[in-house]
């Protein structure tokens, strides 16, 4: 009787947090009937975790390339890797800003938050949707010169606390967490193990950012063309 309660109230046995929230649930027929999900649309900040856009706006590099799936990224010589939440598109829309505030730079930014999404398609190996779009991440996670965590306070995010446990010992990772994250104090310890870069806000991961990509060897002219 208890399992059968705790199946209808699909709460976390842990946190008590409902469930319906993480990525790896499957949507209910209501939502499946009204078509693909708009992964990329706005959504509300609650917890005020995001800076606004950058004003005056940012001139973007002519050399600056975001890329999101389906499509192939086009790399330039640095690329980073926007690795956080995004839980059917119910977190903050953190990854078009960072593309906002990184599009001075020459460098290809791969974003896996599509802009479409089919609620129909079955998160199983054999189901070619599914299987393009986590090759496609795990390719640009590969490629990536720079990956970069923001655990988005409201969420759950167990795809992205998977990745950082892959990727820790990478030497290319910076994290943002904030304390409101209900496994804040994890990701934490992990950064610290590791010797992860971790920083609390968006405004601090951003010369994160910039700072390990120089490390990486990117060396950029009074332009802000890339020397080579």
């Amino acid at each position: 009787m208890a399992s059968k309660r705790a199946a209808e109230t699909k709460e976390c046995p842990t946190c008590k947090r409902k469930l319906e929230n993480d990525s790896t649930e499957e949507k209910p027929n209501k939502v499946a009937r009204q078509g693909a999900v708009d992964i990329d649309g706005d959504v509300e900040d609650k917890l005020n975790q995001l800076p606004p856009s950058p004003s005056p706006p940012i001139k973007e590099h002519a050399l600056f390339k975001h890329c999101v799936p389906p499509e192939a990224p086009v790399y330039r010589d640095y690329s980073v890797f926007l690795a956080g939440s995004i839980e059917m598109g119910k977190a903050v829309q953190w990854q078009r800003l960072m593309a906002k505030y990184l599009s001075d730079l020459p460098i290809t930014v791969n974003n896996p938050r599509r802009g479409q999404w089919d609620p129909n398609v079955t998160k199983e190996a054999k189901d070619a949707d599914f299987r393009h779009q986590v090759e496609w991440e795990l390719a640009a996670l590969e490629k990536a010169d720079v990956i970069c965590f923001f655990f988005d306070a409201t969420t759950i995010s167990p795809v992205t606390m998977m990745e950082l446990g892959l990727w820790a010992k990478s030497k290319k990772v910076v994290v943002c967490c904030d304390k409101r994250f209900w496994r804040a104090g994890n990701i934490h310890i992990v950064c610290e193990r590791y010797g992860v870069p971790f920083v609390e806000t968006f405004e601090d991961l951003v010369p994160a950012i910039k700072k390990m990509l120089g490390e990486k060897g990117m060396k950029l002219d009074e332009n802000g063309d890339l020397i080579k």
